[in-house]
């Protein structure tokens, strides 16, 4: 059953321009752990950040309570071994999902030139 859909649409130059200014300090506070080794080794740390930040929103937007209660941090996004995106929560988050019934998610990813589109479906274990 879905418990919940949400998508951002974002333009990289906003992230880039938030990069140059507050540089290694705006990945620290949005990452999740599991993020880490993907964005270090990105060609382009602006845009990685970008599509980070946009399946945070669209999540915190699928969950239906926004950034209340969860961090940026708390949501993350990998890739499978075939390159899938795939959502990633810390302990705090799966607790936060697990507590409005929240079991699992799906995430697409695209992006087009300066923009980046995230598009996140949460499910919630029948009843």
């Amino acid at each position: 059953m879905i418990h919940g859909v949400g998508t951002d649409l974002l333009d990289a130059g906003r992230m880039r321009r938030l990069f140059e200014r507050y540089g290694s300090r705006l990945p620290e506070r949005l990452l999740h752990q599991a993020e880490w080794p993907a964005y270090r080794a990105a060609r382009d740390p602006a845009h990685f950040l970008a599509r980070s930040f946009a399946v945070k929103e669209a999540a915190a937007k699928a969950l239906g309570t926004g950034f209340r209660g969860i961090a940026h941090h708390d949501i993350g996004c990998t890739r499978d071994p075939l390159g899938k995106p795939e959502l990633v929560f810390s302990a705090h988050g799966r607790s936060v999902l697990a507590g409005h019934g929240v079991s699992g998610g799906h995430v697409s990813l695209s992006d087009e030139g300066e923009f980046v589109l995230a598009f996140v479906v949460l499910e919630r274990a029948s009843m």
